[in-house]
């Protein structure tokens, strides 16, 4: 049986016609039926629910949450007590992400939240102020930490934070920083603000 020209238009014109119609019953029977795909392209974990910058209430002494809203993506990293080797591994990876974002490193601010006042040693105080000089440094009331950050204190853990004030992924000190860079890097690309 041979198939005219003007019947095999019209199966073209179906197909290409139908095709939307199909991939949108399809993702959607997907969707109701509750599949998910497997693996994130993100390195961090991705929080189930944003923390609220604004909600933290944190005391910081310079940087852009002292004076407006934070209008950058901002790395909060979390201490309890004396910086100690974690903690200091994680301020080296952040300050060489910044480094290695160059021309995008004025879009990200980074902070050291420490967990129930100012447990900060002098000598840690002053190493922060001579080996990272761009580093904020503030305080947050243990009764605000996020449940999130709190399960991984001795990690000593940090969020990313999109301009608005989202916090969306966390991260802990055993993460390589180039892995963090790849999610900066995506974040920036695609982000028109901030």
């Amino acid at each position: 049986m041979k198939i005219s020209k003007q019947n095999s238009g019209r199966i073209i014109a179906s197909l290409i016609f139908l095709t939307p119609i199909i991939v949108l019953i399809s993702s959607s029977a997907m969707f109701y039926s509750g599949y998910t795909p497997e693996g994130t392209v993100n390195k961090g974990t991705l929080l189930p629910e944003p923390v609220q910058l604004t909600e933290l209430k944190l005391d910081v002494d310079s940087g852009p949450l002292k004076d407006e809203f934070p209008g950058k993506w901002s790395i909060v990293q979390f201490v309890s007590g004396d910086c100690k080797e974690k903690c200091w591994g994680t301020l080296y990876s952040s300050r060489q992400i910044n480094i290695r974002l160059s021309k995008d490193s004025d879009r990200v601010v980074r902070y050291l939240i420490n967990i129930d006042g100012n447990k900060l040693s002098k000598e840690s105080v002053e190493r922060i102020v001579e080996e990272y000089p761009l580093l904020n440094i503030g305080k947050i009331d243990s009764d605000l930490v996020p449940l999130t950050v709190s399960e991984r204190i001795q990690d000593s853990p940090y969020i990313l934070f999109d301009p608005l004030g989202n916090g969306i992924l966390i991260y802990d000190s055993t993460l390589p920083s180039g892995e963090l860079l790849k999610d900066i890097k995506k974040v920036l690309q695609n982000s028109k603000i901030g």
